[in-house]
């Protein structure tokens, strides 16, 4: 699987936020350009909804290659949201892996430290590593195995 090419920066509101629960237990979330704040707020509430609202297990696949890393105010979007759900998150999510460049892994780990998550995260290179880590997350949690071919 091939990486994105490096893409220069975008205006911000050029951005697409995607919530994939197509292959539930696995929640893919893709993120690419520099949304606004309001973009990133409905974000989280479509995960609040779409996700957390099932209030099954999950596992989480973070796909933020083609995007940008979130600012001081979205990362503090970010945390609140971490923590308003905590509950949720506490019982439901098995863990997230985190497909994202150097610049955007930071600004995330900064997210961490105002909201640390309740479950196990990782950071990886590639898609593929994700989807491994995350069925070793479903497999150790005894939620079956998202199906190869589809990914």
């Amino acid at each position: 699987m091939s990486e994105p090419p490096s893409l220069p920066p975008s205006p911000q509101g050029d951005a697409t936020l995607t919530v994939d629960t197509s292959r539930w237990p696995l929640v893919l979330l893709t993120f690419s350009g520099k949304p606004t704040d309001q973009q990133v707020a409905d974000h989280l509430k479509e995960i609040e909804e779409r996700v957390l609202g099932r209030r099954e297990r999950f596992v989480q696949i973070v796909d933020q290659r083609r995007g940008e890393p979130p600012d001081a105010v979205q990362r503090a979007l970010i945390a609140e949201h971490q923590k308003e759900m905590e509950h949720v998150y506490r019982r439901c999510c098995l863990g997230e892996a985190y497909v994202v460049s150097p610049e955007t892994q930071r600004a995330m780990v900064a997210v961490f430290w105002m909201a640390k998550p309740l479950y196990p995260y990782t950071f990886l290179e590639s898609l593929g590593e994700a989807i491994e880590w995350a069925q070793q997350k479903l497999k150790e949690a005894g939620s079956g195995e998202v199906d190869k071919a589809s990914s």
